[in-house]
């Protein structure tokens, strides 16, 4: 875990609400996409940072993926700092 990854990853707005939404379970792009009222590219482009910063993992499920907070030191951390 690189503790200044995982500070630029949440220092986002946008991030930040999707990691208060991913506090409540496993959703897809468009789930949060909808929930955001945002578009599915920056939607995606979000997840990435955060996955690249360890603070969310994605799981397959059939034709989906879902994204959940990861069981990592660099999402407790994140956690911590919300």
């Amino acid at each position: 875990m690189n503790a200044l990854n995982t500070i630029k990853a949440i220092s986002d707005l946008s991030r930040v609400r999707i990691l208060n939404i991913l506090a409540k379970g496993e959703f897809t792009v468009q789930e949060l996409t909808e929930a955001l009222g945002s578009g599915q590219s920056t939607t995606s482009h979000h997840l990435k940072i955060l996955q690249t910063a360890e603070v969310i993992d994605a799981r397959r499920s059939g034709p989906w993926s879902l994204y959940g907070i990861a069981d990592r030191p660099a999402a407790q951390f994140a956690r911590n700092i919300l």
